[in-house]
């Protein structure tokens, strides 16, 4: 009986060590994944809005602020939709720009609020969000706010981030918004 007992302790113990060494050895793996080089304290956010008034009512201005919306109107802007018609929730689209791809994900589209929410992600760049919000002018008219709210995931997405969107360039990218939407009147309406 003491020889079974002995021999149970043994291979209990041999048991736990093993599983302490494939434990300790997991846990060595599974922290090593876990480590990143670009961390919270180095990432860069910015958080931007501006508004333009456009000579259309509401229901009208909002599609133009969608993945198809924009071809209306945005010089080079060709998404390429993967899901949902551009317009509805959840629809998924890239954009191609320089050497990026972004991945764009319609996070909401209420056009009873005038509210749209996109979520856009750059890899190794920045990943955030776009909000366009559509009111009511008072004359048939419409404002619109643009916000973005974007993170950098490198400090290269950081400098982009600074540059790109520093209030001074910010305001001046919306403002030409408004140009080209204005410029490409006739062939929104056509569409419309």
């Amino acid at each position: 009986m003491k020889k079974h007992l002995f021999s149970t302790a043994m291979c209990l113990t041999s048991l736990l060590l093993v599983n302490s060494a494939l434990a300790k050895d997991y846990s060595e793996k599974h922290n090593a994944d876990q480590e990143f080089e670009f961390v919270k304290k180095d990432a860069v956010t910015i958080d931007r809005s501006s508004s333009f008034r456009l000579n259309m009512p509401p229901s009208k201005a909002l599609p133009l602020f969608t993945a198809p919306g924009e071809i209306l109107w945005a010089p080079g802007w060709k998404p390429n939709i993967l899901s949902g018609d551009g317009f509805e929730k959840g629809t998924v689209w890239l954009t191609k720009h320089a050497n990026n791809t972004t991945y764009w994900h319609v996070s909401e589209y209420d056009t009873s609020s005038n509210v749209a929410l996109y979520t856009m992600v750059t890899p190794g760049v920045s990943m955030g969000t776009v909000g366009v919000v559509v009111s009511n002018s008072g004359d048939n008219g419409s404002l619109v706010s643009v916000t973005y709210n974007l993170t950098g995931l490198s400090e290269a997405g950081n400098k982009k981030l600074l540059k790109l969107y520093s209030k001074k360039h910010y305001s001046k990218m919306i403002a030409q918004w408004k140009d080209w939407i204005e410029a490409n009147i006739d062939k929104i309406h056509r569409h419309y």
